[in-house]
């Protein structure tokens, strides 16, 4: 059962937009509840700056109060997580859901909307963010089935930081590509192998060209529009060692070359640096190591405006 999995990393490949349809019209009348749905998911999706994209599994339940000309709506939604990293530019609408033995995660959600004018906006969304299944309930489901890891894991992180080096030293970019995040991290028993962990991760290209002497892990990323991706896949064994990842890249949504006298803008932090991941941890009940949370929004402090992270 686990032995195609063995083999599910991803293939190189150079992955273009598909862009997210146009949302329907949200209205106080119950017929368009599911724009409202839409309309939700596509905010928790803008507003989730790490870890995967999610998609509709099930309405759990909608709610409409009059205000005045307009209304609210409460929304209760159960999510699935999708196969695509938040840099992924292919709509959340077209992506794949993970399978069972590939352990993905599941949200339940309630979301405010406010109507008003005949233009609807998102208020407020809060989400429990929790493994599909739990690695003990999995096991009893599926014996052979990989097991979920701390994303931070020092084991994890290790493998990763060699494959991200590999990466580096066998790719034909222009610039040194740094970790961004781990996406996932799973290890499971091969009777030939022993333990096996199988780590996927997000790369994002920095400044520094290739074969400069500045160390790749000291690059500094570009800015989210200019920046390419990649979204890695390895695997690690002590009788194989990290192999080479398999990648998809990202194009950057902004190639346009620098003009004259020009230099290369420098932006905030990352999700995971920024003030926006500490408020984001201290609001959240359920804080799963193994997996990345849909943070609450609005979020309790407001951020200072250079520390927003938007990609």
């Amino acid at each position: 059962m686990w032995a195609h999995l063995l083999v599910a990393l991803l293939a190189c490949a150079l992955i273009t937009g598909d862009a997210a349809p146009p949302l329907d019209l949200v209205t106080c009348n119950d017929a368009t509840v599911g724009a409202a749905v839409n309309l939700a998911i596509r905010h928790i999706n803008e507003h989730h700056h790490h870890g995967y994209k999610f998609k509709l599994g099930e309405i759990q339940g909608h709610k409409y109060e009059k205000v005045g000309e307009g209304c609210n709506i409460d929304l209760q939604l159960m999510l699935f997580e999708t196969k695509c990293h938040f840099t992924n530019p292919k709509a959340a609408e077209d992506c794949e859901m993970w399978e069972m033995g590939e352990r993905g995660a599941s949200a339940s959600c309630t979301s405010m909307l406010s109507v008003q004018d005949g233009i609807a906006t998102v208020t407020r969304h809060q989400c429990t963010t929790q493994q599909a299944m739990s690695n003990e309930d999995m096991f009893l489901t599926c014996p052979d089935c990989p097991s979920m890891m701390s994303l931070n894991d020092p084991d994890v992180m290790r493998v990763v930081a060699e494959a991200v080096q590999k990466y580096n030293q066998e790719s034909n970019h222009q610039h040194y590509f740094a970790l961004l995040e781990v996406g996932r991290a799973l290890s499971a028993y091969i009777p030939s192998l022993g333990m096996v962990t199988y780590p996927k991760f997000a790369l994002v290209e920095t400044n520094c060209p290739k074969g400069s002497r500045i160390a790749p892990e000291a690059c500094v990323p570009r800015c989210p529009d200019r920046a390419q991706y990649a979204m890695c896949g390895t695997s690690y064994s002590t009788i194989n060692g990290v192999k080479s990842p398999e990648c998809e890249l990202y194009p950057a949504k902004n190639s346009a070359p620098l003009g004259p006298g020009e230099v290369e803008p420098v932006c905030a932090s990352s999700f995971h640096q920024s003030a926006e991941a500490t408020t984001c941890r201290t609001q959240m009940t359920n804080n799963d190591p193994a997996l990345h949370h849909i943070c609450p929004f609005p979020l309790a402090v407001q951020l200072p405006q250079q520390e927003q992270v938007h990609h």
